[in-house]
């Protein structure tokens, strides 16, 4: 795996990962202010969907690792090949999964999801987050 895109994939991820949480904390103590919490829900959003760049990033990097890349494959199905390789668990294939409806979902101009539904989906997933983060950094 190449070690300078994994170095760089870490740091974005950190970065990525302190940006969203100092965006839950703002929208929760400016919750009243109905302009502000507009512009935090906002990067909020944007900020979830840089992470899940990084998360495909990443996804292609292991197919890349394991010869199991394909042009064109999705990431529902990079998913499902790297669980049935057992290169991911089932309980980060889960969280993957369900980080990409979350993120179609938001990216859907006419069908987004109420901000309080990214809010509980990033609050319940903290730990399994960060185990993502320790799994991605075995690997440097």
């Amino acid at each position: 795996m190449n070690k300078d895109k994994l170095k760089k994939l870490l740091y974005d991820m950190e970065s990525e990962n302190k940006d969203i949480e100092e965006s839950l904390k703002l929208l929760d103590s400016y919750s009243e202010n109905e302009l502000l919490k507009k512009e935090i829900t906002n990067s909020l959003k944007y900020k979830y969907l840089s992470m899940f760049i990084l998360y495909e990033d990443f996804i292609t990097m292991l197919l890349k690792e394991y010869n199991l890349y394909k042009i064109g494959i999705t990431v529902d199905s990079a998913i499902k090949i790297l669980n049935e390789k057992n290169v991911l668990s089932e309980e980060l294939s889960n969280y993957l999964n369900s980080a990409r409806l979350l993120r179609n979902r938001i990216g859907d101009r006419y069908k987004q999801p109420k901000v309080e539904t990214l809010i509980s989906f990033l609050n319940e997933n903290v730990e399994i987050r960060n185990s993502l983060y320790l799994f991605i950094k075995s690997f440097s």
